[in-house]
């Protein structure tokens, strides 16, 4: 499994899908308070009144930065690579070497889950990382007592991603549906997620059990709250995992490779 693992995380490393997004999260993290300075400049400018318009804050937390590191765009790219790692082995035939090599093929399943943990981890590190350069231009960062608050929130996140990962997992790579894993994670990642819960699967669970809204409970939703309660995100997270990826390994342990 370690050996497994180890190959995982070097196709994750070279695939070009996953340096791209990285760049692209990077990017857009660093671009995000330069872009809010000149919003409020082109706002002073055209507005009549300087008191509707209000202030730029010159300080922002560092514990703030820290909150804000699975953004929604942030979330988008995390979830688009993450899909073409799980299908990428798929494509290119790789499945077809390494599967009569293991005791069982859903440890294949099991050993892309865990190479997507520091999968989303570089995702969210480089958006902290973005964050802090493009904020240091224009306001100054203070090491304030919250730290480890945006810290235990980081965790969180990170946590719930990659248990929204595991969803994907059974998806795309044990169903070996790409496009609907892309489809989805488009969905997670625009916060598009709710109109589904809303429209389709909460009235469908109402004409079983009355009034039930699975909304708060699903980690995609708890994952937009910006500081997610710890217990919730844990269990959430947990579930989550414990149902979709035995499932995953075990629906893709009975199917044949192709």
């Amino acid at each position: 499994m370690v050996n497994l693992v180890r190959m995982d995380l070097y196709r994750m490393n070279k695939a070009r899908s996953f340096r791209v997004c990285l760049i692209l999260a990077f990017i857009l993290a660093l671009s995000s308070t330069p872009f809010e300075y000149l919003m409020y400049q082109l706002s002073r400018m055209l507005s009549t009144s300087s008191d509707q318009i209000g202030t730029f804050p010159t300080t922002i937390e560092f514990s703030t930065l820290l909150s804000r590191s699975a953004a929604p765009l942030t979330v988008l790219l995390a979830l688009l690579s993450i899909v073409n790692f799980y299908y990428a082995d798929m494509e290119g035939g790789y499945i077809k070497n390494i599967a009569g090599q293991m005791p069982k093929k859903g440890f294949s399943m099991i050993s892309r889950f865990i190479a997507s943990v520091p999968h989303n981890l570089a995702f969210m590190l480089v958006t902290v990382i973005g964050s802090v350069i493009g904020s240091v231009i224009f306001q100054k960062i203070t090491f304030d007592a919250s730290i480890l608050e945006g810290l235990g929130t980081f965790l969180l996140k990170l946590l719930l991603l990659t248990s929204i990962c595991s969803i994907l997992l059974l998806i795309t790579g044990a169903f070996r549906n790409k496009s609907f894993g892309m489809i989805l994670a488009v969905l997670i990642g625009l916060t598009l997620t709710s109109l589904l819960y809303t429209l389709v699967i909460n009235p469908g669970l109402n004409k079983i059990f009355s009034k039930v809204d699975i909304t708060p409970y699903m980690p995609d939703a708890v994952l937009t709250e910006e500081k997610p309660g710890a217990l919730r995100a844990i269990l959430v997270s947990a579930v989550t995992i414990a149902i979709f990826l035995p499932l995953s390994a075990r629906v893709f342990d009975r199917k044949d490779v192709k």
